[in-house]
């Protein structure tokens, strides 16, 4: 080549000779203010040189002037400095390397932890530009709420929109989704609509997610301590990786669910990066009866977590939820009142127990949970005029008051668990008294273990050996058998046809009724009644008895007489 100085003549159409030190690198490397570059014009070296791309995004070069060459590619703007210098040289050869590329910069906004701003270096030999991934490793993770399906990038030299699906990478290794990233790009990723454990748990486990596992939760409602957490990830069995908190560890936490949560309708609140909050629907139920994992959501750093009451108290929800780590992490026996038709009304402390009516397996080394029938068994059982269909049952929620209806008539006659509810902290149990009781009502209560496990009644009169007065029997004890339990009959004295029964009335009033005797009989209202609480037997005497003792009462004066005369 040789110069021709004198009158500049028309650039000549430009020739793309520009060669590259890496062709992949300058093939889709666009120049801009801040690059360090080295331009060769062959035979010609005064013209040849280290050069800055300046701020305005031109390259000041000598003869030629100031050339925009910003947004363009190596080898485009290799053609149009031929271009220029053509005008000076003839068939210049014109050579360009990138020396020192400047840093990449790009904005990410979206479902990450940290959006922002971000510029990456080349340094020493590398050429490759930042990808999609990188950049949101940058940005710190993505959030649990990240749609990664659709991330959009926008070019900022074109003004494209690319749409990728980056959990394409996690899930089958399609690296063609991880684009590279150009200077000025931005990218954007939108939150996912639903919840997918799976998608979740998957990102979770990969270098995309936040890895600091640490999160800021509320929890509120049916727990058993309310209140803000910080929950920290596990790293056991993960090879230093974190797995974050879920759903459930922040229930434990919390002290576990009450007697009272409604794991059905659970409730995450999630504020978005987008601004825009959204609400997880979650039903714990399907975890705990067929291993639904999907359910046991990972938290994110923000979330409300809220367990409301139950408008429906089931026994073998509540059963099922009690017996696994998501029920009460303290099981201490609550104190609850029972008053109305029980034998004695109080404030107790109840204690589940091994006959427990409650569908509620119990295992090994695990405590039995205290039921409604357990308070009434320890408040002395229910008087025989309880109405057992229209027990109230009272508890205080994080809501407020609730009133459940029990009908424990139901337990006994067909087996219905779930009127045996589960009792907690505070509850009141009323059980009224039956305005028209059925005698067969009657008997089949007090054959069941809501009547009192014994009770007291009084035998008098000519009973044998001696044995008459004030006994303690088992419930349900006929009246022939309290009889024989208090020695039977006095062979000589006593009548042995008839007795005189008296109850006294939860009314006031007081029953005499005189009942005829027939021990072949079963349990019979009218002849063989089963006994209640303070009942009295009244063993009289037989004529000749009656006979005898007259006379002795007619002639006790005399026998004072004879007996002075006789000294």
């Amino acid at each position: 080549a040789q110069t021709k100085p004198g009158k500049a003549k028309t650039p000549a159409k430009p020739k793309a000779r520009a060669v590259s030190q890496n062709t992949s690198f300058a093939d889709s490397y666009t120049l801009g203010p801040g690059d360090r570059l080295r331009v060769d014009i062959f035979n010609v070296p005064e013209y040849s040189g280290e050069f800055y791309v300046l701020g305005d995004g031109a390259i000041n070069l000598p003869v030629v002037g100031a050339i925009p060459i910003q947004g363009l590619t190596v080898q485009r703007a290799s053609s149009l400095l031929t271009s220029y210098f053509s005008r000076y040289v003839k068939r210049p050869i014109v050579t360009i390397s990138v020396l020192a590329p400047r840093p990449v910069q790009f904005a990410i906004a979206g479902e990450v932890t940290r959006s922002g701003s971000y510029t990456v270096p080349f340094t020493g030999d590398n050429r490759k530009f930042p990808t999609i991934s990188q950049a949101i490793q940058l940005a710190g993770g993505t959030t649990q709420t990240a749609n990664l399906r659709q991330v959009q990038v926008r070019r900022a030299a074109t003004g494209r929109v690319i749409s990728v699906n980056i959990f394409d990478v996690l899930q089958r290794g399609n690296t063609a989704q991880d684009i590279s990233l150009r200077d000025g790009d931005t990218i954007y990723i939108a939150r996912a609509e639903g919840v997918n454990t799976a998608d979740r748990l998957r990102l979770a486990g990969s270098n995309l997610a936040n890895q600091d596992a640490t999160v800021k939760v509320a929890i509120l409602g049916e727990v058993g301590k309310p209140g803000t957490y910080t929950l920290k990830g596990d790293t056991a069995g993960t090879a230093g990786r974190v797995t974050p908190p879920t759903l459930t560890e922040a229930i434990k936490i919390a002290g576990g669910s009450t007697a009272s949560a409604d794991l059905t309708r659970i409730r995450v609140r999630r504020n978005t990066r987008t601004g825009s909050g959204q609400v997880l629907p979650i039903n714990l139920l399907n975890l705990l009866r067929a291993g639904d994992f999907g359910q046991d959501i990972i938290l994110q750093d923000g979330d409300t977590i809220l367990l409301p009451t139950a408008t429906d108290v089931n026994s073998a929800n509540s059963a099922l939820v009690a017996a696994s780590n998501l029920g009460p992490q303290a099981i201490t026996p609550p104190r609850v009142v029972v008053v109305g038709e029980v034998n004695r009304p109080g404030t107790y402390t109840v204690t589940g127990s091994a006959n427990t009516t409650n569908n509620n397996t119990q295992l090994a080394g695990t405590v039995a949970l205290p039921t409604v029938t357990n308070a009434i068994q320890t408040a002395a059982g229910i008087k025989p005029t309880a109405d057992i269909r229209q027990i109230q049952l009272i508890r205080t929620t994080r809501a407020g008051e609730q009133k459940i209806s029990l009908n424990l008539f139901k337990l006994i006659q067909q087996g219905d668990t779930s009127q045996d509810i589960i009792l907690q902290e505070g509850d009141r149990i009323f059980i009224p008294a039956a305005q028209n009781p059925n005698s067969q009502d009657v008997d089949l209560v007090a054959s069941s273990t809501l009547s009192p496990t014994s009770i007291r009644v009084n035998v008098i009169g000519e009973a044998g050996a001696g044995a008459g007065g004030t006994r303690e029997v088992p419930a349900n004890t006929t009246l022939n058998q309290a009889i024989l339990l208090a020695g039977g009959f006095n062979n000589v004295r006593a009548n042995k046809n008839e007795v005189d029964f008296i109850r006294l009335n939860p009314n006031g009033t007081v029953t005499k009724r005189l009942i005829k005797l027939n021990f072949a009989k079963g349990i019979d209202s009218e002849t063989n009644p089963r006994l209640q609480n303070n009942d009295t037997i009244v063993i009289g005497r037989n004529n000749l008895t009656r006979i005898g003792d007259g006379f002795s009462t007619i002639l006790s004066p005399f026998n004072g007489l004879l007996n002075l005369i006789r000294f």
